[in-house]
């Protein structure tokens, strides 16, 4: 199978000779589908997770049931599904099993009724266990479905995060859904990123119809799980990571499963050692490995980064690269933005509004941002406890999203552009809470 290749793009094409720091990203670049496999279907299997605690009773209940039966209906013969319910118990519904007629969903859901308290962890490690035993040569993925706080059997945050990471570690990870508008998004954020997963989250079914879309399509198109990256420095250079990525315990730092044609990412910060201008300078050298999804374990490595040393008049007269500067500045705002968020979670008004002021001197220049900026202000007069999810799903969405190796400039929301021009898993949307089914 082919490798992935890894570029560097440095902000500048130069480095300082009197040291200081210089911004890189690095990026990891999926080949594309190969022609043989470009209708073949990835056996997926699948275990829904679904919350029926108290809270849910009502419409909330019937939204996340609704979402199931989505799901289900996307599904082909070569799939295998599971459906587990939980409040403070846990019920299989339907065990593991292919997904041959939607019948039997709709059957099992019919009768789903709001309990008691929240299991969150207990409903989602019997999702995990349904899904053990899998093949290398297949996708299993919890996906959990909960509009709570869990407030029943293990809830440290903490525990809950190393199970998910135990969990993808053997093959089967996790994705999350919050539901409403009470849900834990630290939680719900924490088990994604923890067990491999995307992380999604809507109000009501209708707005996660899109990103349900977007799940299957990104598992459909996997071309490489647990991604590793190593790093390693040149003498005289110290390596700073600037996006959220998770070291490991070897040094590599997990990155986001990789699909066919697309690009995941990190950017670094290098500190630099004085240097003498005219020289060209040895930076960063670099590695990546993951596993294929027919279980071949794959590796590349990208040539040493080397940069000449320039003198500050030579530095001050080159070009920035617009790909680094534009996903830098995604990184910032994703930072900048924790502070609003928390404005917003405490429902101080004028505070949220002077902080979207200082967002938006900013980062106004920057299309996709400006538009997120304005959205953020439409529910900071609306709905604060609901932008402050929203800033929380965009800081994540803003730091971890797979592009394309060929990203378009940002002319509007792209939740609706056609999967012909780009991947639903690769688009930026205005608001990572609302969406519609596309048409098909």
């Amino acid at each position: 199978m082919t490798q992935p290749t890894i570029v560097f793009s440095p902000l500048q094409a130069g480095v300082p000779a009197a040291g200081g720091a210089l911004e890189v990203l690095v990026r990891v670049q999926a080949p594309d589908r190969p022609t043989d496999l470009a209708t073949a279907h990835l056996p997926k299997r699948l275990a829904l997770v679904v919350d029926r605690s108290g809270s849910m009773n009502g419409q909330p209940l019937q939204e996340a049931l609704r979402c199931v039966t989505h799901i289900a209906s996307h599904l082909t013969s070569q799939d295998a599904l599971a459906l587990v319910v939980y409040d403070d118990k846990v019920d299989t519904l339907l065990p593991l099993q292919p997904m041959r007629s939607t019948d039997a969903v709709a059957k099992a859901v019919a009768g789903v009724e709001a309990g008691g308290m929240t299991n969150l962890h207990g409903g989602w490690l019997a999702g995990a266990q349904q899904l053990e035993g899998g093949t290398e040569q297949t996708v299993s993925r919890v996906i959990l479905l909960s509009d709570g706080q869990a407030n029943h059997g293990e809830t440290d945050l903490s525990a809950i995060e190393a199970q998910c990471r135990e969990w993808l570690g053997r093959g089967v990870s996790t994705t999350t859904v919050g539901l409403g508008r009470g849900f834990n998004e630290d939680l719900m954020i924490g088990m994604a990123r923890a067990g491999g997963g995307q992380n999604y989250y809507g109000e009501t079914a209708a707005d996660l119809y899109d990103s349900f879309d977007e799940e299957l399509a990104l598992l459909q198109a996997m071309y490489l799980r647990q991604v590793g990256l190593k790093l390693l420095p040149a003498a005289g250079v110290i390596v700073e990571m600037i996006s959220p990525a998770q070291q490991l315990a070897d040094g590599s730092w997990r990155m986001t499963d990789l699909a066919w044609g697309a690009e995941a990412w990190v950017a670094v910060r290098l500190h630099l050692s004085p240097g003498m201008a005219g020289q060209t300078r040895d930076l960063l050298a670099a590695s990546v490995s993951g596993t294929a999804l027919d279980g071949t374990q794959l590796q590349a490595h990208a040539p040493v980064l080397q940069l000449p040393v320039l003198d500050a008049a030579a530095m001050q007269a080159l070009p920035r690269n617009e790909t680094a500067y534009t996903r830098l500045e995604e990184l910032a705002f994703a930072k900048a933005s924790e502070h609003l968020r928390q404005l917003a979670k405490e429902g101080d008004r004028q505070a949220t509004q002077q902080a979207l002021d200082v967002l938006e001197k900013r980062f106004g220049h920057h299309p996709w941002l400006s538009a997120k900026i304005k959205q953020l202000r439409q529910l900071a007069d609306e709905d604060s406890e609901m932008m402050a999810k929203e800033v929380r799903y965009s800081m994540m969405r803003m730091s971890r999203r797979l592009v394309s190796k060929e990203e378009m400039a940002y002319e509007g929301d792209e939740t609706h552009v056609s999967e012909s021009v780009m991947p639903s898993f690769m688009r930026k949307k205005v608001s990572e809470g609302k969406g519609k089914k596309r048409e098909v």
